[in-house]
């Protein structure tokens, strides 16, 4: 299987290469277009040119031809590659260069039939002639004719330059060629090197190093998305393998005790060392009652996260509902002497699961309750918005340290590590209950000042296919 980085390389360097042959192509034809058309131009101009020499050399008073000038032009033309025969009107000259020139005219021809296959093998060309009239006032005073290689032919200088151009071309070709190359090896790296980095990360990740990070920037911003998302999961990763092992931990810690109890207990009893009357008979039961509520909170965390069970929606009555939640907790409440304020009106509704709402409302005033100081007071809020419902529990409490909150909703996590059974539970109702307000598509957010209170904010959407908060 080939590598991102050789696929990359091999790519570009086709694309720069096909680019240089139709360049090369382009200009390959382009330029011989342009000497042709060069070439025939040059050719018309010589041959104007000489026609108005000839013309000059026209005696009118005396109606006749300088024949010693006509022979220079005949050899200055021969040098240009143009073989001229001149007639006088009245048939008095007849001046022909292949007459006094003939191996020079021979020689000329076939230089420039050697000329034009070097450069073009295919090339069809030979001798070709025009006749023009030499007119003088609208007169034609006599003739000449002009002949050449044709249809076009490229001297020597012109030959030259259009090699050497074509050489550069090459030279330009090939160094453009490397230098592509070059840059896809620069630029594979440069694509390649964050890519290789998140390759390793996922590695390690793979063998269970989990948390190891990977510092390389990449300025393309897929790439470093790429590699930030990669660091982030092997962040949480590692997160969750420190939550797995205080889970396992907290779990054996919160099972040890009750299972102890229960097998110092039936050991006594199976021994004869304690009678097995109703007393110590209860106190097993209630170990067992207590594991049995773990296994159930434990199972009703993971029916809620993983979305177990279906929510039955319905509209639920804040007032009636904070009514009944009072006379629940009334002992409670008068035992510290706390007071309950309800803050909302007949007519203030929830759109969600009554279960769920009400076991989320027991999580949050029985911690109130239990980290409230005596003669406090729990303030509950209602208000009722365009997206829903927000509900707010605040006690004037202890508060929470600044540095617990973050981690306030994990599972199993209890903000004071030394509570035991008799203080608290297993440390999972906030994650029970932030389930739950997830379930509900709604937000539960929490603001706590050390030592003055703690207040616990929920948004209930008023509709269960709206969008979350």
């Amino acid at each position: 299987m080939k590598s991102i980085r050789r696929n990359l390389i091999i790519t570009y360097s086709a694309i720069s290469v096909a680019i240089i042959v139709m360049l090369a192509f382009f200009f390959y034809f382009s330029l011989d277009t342009i000497f042709e058309e060069y070439a025939k131009e040059q050719q018309a101009d010589r041959i104007e040119s000489v026609r108005k020499q000839l013309i000059e050399l026209y005696d009118e008073a005396t109606e006749k031809f300088d024949v010693a000038g006509m022979e220079i032009i005949g050899n200055a033309a021969l040098q240009n590659g143009l073989i001229l025969h001149v007639q006088t009107a009245n048939q008095e000259i007849d001046w022909d260069i292949n007459t006094h020139k003939n191996e020079e005219c021979q020689m000329m021809l076939e230089h420039a039939d050697q000329n034009m296959h070097s450069r073009y093998p295919n090339f069809t060309g030979g001798y070709k002639d025009d006749k023009y009239d030499l007119t003088i006032d609208g007169e034609t005073v006599g003739y000449v004719t002009v002949g050449y290689y044709g249809p076009y032919s490229l001297g020597d200088n012109e030959l030259h330059m259009l090699n050497a151009i074509n050489k550069r071309l090459i030279g330009i070709g090939g160094v453009s060629l490397l230098l592509a190359i070059f840059l896809g090896i620069v630029m594979s790296r440069r694509i390649i090197a964050p890519i290789s980095s998140a390759i390793h990360i996922a590695g390690k990740i793979a063998e269970g190093e989990y948390g190891v990070q990977s510092d390389i920037k990449s300025k393309n911003a897929e790439t470093n998305s790429l590699i930030m998302a990669i660091n982030e999961m092997s962040f949480k990763l590692q997160m969750d393998e420190k939550q797995k092992k205080q889970i396992t931990s907290d779990v054996a810690h919160e099972l040890r005790t009750p299972l102890t109890n229960l097998q110092g207990n039936l050991e006594a009893m199976l021994d004869g060392i304690w009678e097995p009357d109703r007393e110590r008979l209860m106190s097993c039961h209630e170990e067992i009652v207590r594991l049995s509520g773990i296994v159930r909170q434990m199972q009703e965390l993971y029916l809620l996260e993983n979305k177990g069970d279906d929510l039955e929606y319905e509209e639920i009555s804040f007032v009636d509902l904070c009514k009944s939640l009072s006379m629940d907790f009334a002992r409670k409440l008068k035992e510290k002497q706390i007071h309950l304020v309800c803050m909302a009106e007949k007519g203030d509704a929830v759109w969600g699961d009554e279960h769920r709402v009400r076991q989320c409302m027991i999580n949050l005033i029985s911690n109130a309750i239990q980290y409230s100081d005596e003669g406090s007071d729990i303030c509950i809020s209602f208000q009722q918005g365009e997206s829903g419902a927000i509900i707010k529990v605040e006690d004037h409490g202890s508060g929470i340290p600044e540095e617990e909150l973050p981690h306030l909703f994990e599972r199993f996590y209890r903000v004071d590590k030394s509570r035991n059974k008799k203080s608290g539970g297993l440390g999972i109702g906030l994650s029970i209950t932030k389930a739950i307000v997830e379930r509900h598509n709604g937000k539960i957010t929490v603001e706590s000042v050390f030592g003055k209170g703690t207040a616990f904010t929920m948004k209930f959407p008023a509709k269960k296919e709206d969008s979350q908060w």
